[in-house]
C-alpha cells in the first residue's frame, strides 16, 4: 500500500486524461456503428435526453448545444472512470495492464448498461435494446478499456 500514498492527485489527473482519450476512441466505435445503421441515436445522446427530460419534465430540443452537452457528459463520465482505473491500478495488485483495461471496460459497460442507466430509467435494459446497438456498445467499451490502459501506461512513464 505504500505506493498509494502521496500521489493521489497525480494519479487521478493521469486517469482523467487517459479516460478522456479513451472516451474519444470509443466514440469512434459508436460513430461507426451509427454509420453502419446499427442504431439511430447513440447511447450517450439518448441517456442525456432522458436525464434532461427527467430533470425538467420537458423533452430536450435537438440543438447543437444539447448534442455538445451530451458529448461533454460522456467525456466527463469517461474521465471519472479513468481516474478510478488509475487509482485501482496504482493501489491494487499488480496485474497486466491490458487485460485489466479490457476487464475494466467490460465492468464499466456492465455497471452502466446492466445496472445504473436502466435502474434510473435513462436507458433500456440490453434485452430491450437492439442487438446491433448492444454489440456496438460492448465493443466500444472494450476499446475504451484497451485505450485507457495504454494511455495510462504512457502517461505513467512520463512522470
Amino acid at each position: 500500500m505504500e505506493r498509494c500514498t502521496g500521489h493521489a492527485a497525480r494519479t487521478a489527473l493521469r486517469g482523467a486524461l487517459a479516460g478522456g482519450a479513451a472516451t474519444v476512441a470509443m466514440s469512434g466505435v459508436i460513430a461507426i456503428g451509427r454509420t453502419l445503421g446499427l442504431f439511430r441515436t447513440s447511447p450517450p445522446q439518448e441517456i442525456t435526453a432522458a436525464a434532461t427530460q427527467e430533470a425538467t419534465g420537458w423533452p430536450p430540443a435537438a440543438t447543437t448545444a444539447f448534442r455538445a452537452g451530451g458529448l461533454s457528459a460522456h467525456l466527463l463520465y469517461g474521465m471519472a472512470c479513468g481516474s478510478l482505473f488509475s487509482g485501482l491500478r496504482q493501489c491494487g495488485p499488480r496485474l497486466p495492464r491490458q487485460p485489466l483495461g479490457l476487464g475494466f471496460g467490460l465492468l464499466v459497460w456492465g455497471a452502466s448498461y446492466l445496472g445504473l442507466m436502466p435502474a434510473l430509467r435513462l436507458y433500456p435494459w440490453p434485452n430491450q435494446d437492439t442487438p446491433g446497438r448492444v454489440a456496438t456498445m460492448i465493443l466500444a467499451h472494450l476499446v475504451f478499456g484497451a485505450s485507457l490502459a495504454e494511455v495510462d501506461r504512457r502517461l505513467a512513464l512520463r512522470r
